[in-house]
């Protein structure tokens, strides 16, 4: 018994176990909420992330496009060089391109910057195709 009250007539107040009640689902529905939005948040880079991975996965190619083997590309052309050629012949053309087209020795800075993407371009073209 306690202190005079008799165990049948003891009750816990009505008010406090509502409160701890709301207490808990207020605690359980904030513990979702916010599990819930870490997940959208963490989704949404996962998906930008994804997209520029497939970007970047879409534009890798290991075989030669139909056109290079049709063609003559660009950067090929720009060399002077025809295709087949060998990376030897690139980098002769490139260097004899250069002594005309460098900045220091009278050439234009724009054209010096599109022989030298033209170059690089003919290179990784040549090593995909090794």
């Amino acid at each position: 018994m306690l202190a005079g009250v008799a165990t049948s007539e003891y009750h816990w107040p009505d008010g406090v176990d509502w409160i701890v009640t709301v207490g808990y689902l207020l605690l359980i529905l904030g513990v979702i909420a916010a599990g819930y939005a870490c997940m959208v948040l963490d989704i949404r880079a996962y998906l930008r992330s994804l997209r520029r991975a497939l970007v970047v996965i879409t534009h890798y190619r290991v075989e030669l496009p139909e056109w290079i083997r049709r063609d003559t590309p660009r950067c090929i052309q720009a060399l002077g060089l025809t295709m087949p050629c060998t990376t030897e012949e690139v980098l002769e053309a490139y260097r004899e391109r250069v002594k005309v087209l460098h900045p220091d020795r009278g050439g234009s800075r724009r054209e010096f910057l599109l022989l030298q993407r033209h170059f690089e371009e003919a290179m990784s073209l040549l090593t995909v195709a090794d």
